[in-house]
């Protein structure tokens, strides 16, 4: 590879931190707010039947179509576009080549490391509904795998986690990423999906 195309490859760390600025510059209440929710988003996308063009999707990120960005400048837009298609195309490669790397926070708390899945399953559950996964078929399975993401990315779920023991909360944290593994079985069974040592992508 030469200099010339080494220099044009994006580092993750880079990656992330221009998406997550657009996202906090241009965002509304309404709008995907950070890496981690995108991430979950295009998780999601990656469990639909069809391959979805970017036209069905990219608005969604930000809301509404009175949520949407008025950029400064056609060059900006078109860096946005260029990042989220980046990401786009390693969530679904991720996914197509078996590797489930999940893009969660990260938080500190007297010097313990958290990871945080609530933006990720937050992500999750807007995709979900824009492609209208879980609406018809089996909806006892649909029910069951979707569980642990509706608990910790909907505020009626995060309602049942406050009720809940920290060992019942642990439980459904471990079944988050192989049930969105079954999810994705589901649609695409050639694809042979695993985990890496349960490794995922941490913000800080």
């Amino acid at each position: 590879m030469s200099q010339e195309q080494d220099d044009k490859i994006i580092s993750e760390d880079v990656l992330y931190e221009k998406i997550d600025h657009y996202l906090m510059a241009f965002g509304t209440d309404r709008s995907l707010l950070c890496v981690s929710e995108l991430d979950g988003f295009l998780t999601a996308l990656g469990c639909s039947m069809q391959e979805l063009e970017p036209d069905t999707w990219l608005g969604a990120i930000w809301g509404a179509d009175e949520d949407q960005p008025v950029w400064e400048s056609t060059e900006q837009e078109d860096e946005f576009l260029s990042l989220v298609l980046i990401m786009y195309m390693e969530t679904m490669n991720g996914l197509l080549f078996g590797d489930f790397y999940p893009v969660y926070l990260e938080q500190e708390v007297d010097g313990e490391s958290t990871l945080l899945v609530e933006e990720w399953c937050v992500g999750f559950v807007r995709g979900a509904k824009l492609i209208g996964l879980g609406i018809g078929g089996d909806r006892a399975f649909f029910d069951e795998v979707l569980a642990p993401v509706r608990l910790f990315g909907t505020e009626a779920g995060w309602d049942k986690l406050d009720m809940m023991v920290d060992e019942e909360v642990a439980f459904w944290r471990e079944n988050l990423e192989p049930s969105i593994l079954r999810l994705v079985q589901h649609f695409h069974p050639e694809i042979q999906t695993t985990t890496k040592d349960g490794q995922t992508r941490v913000l800080h």
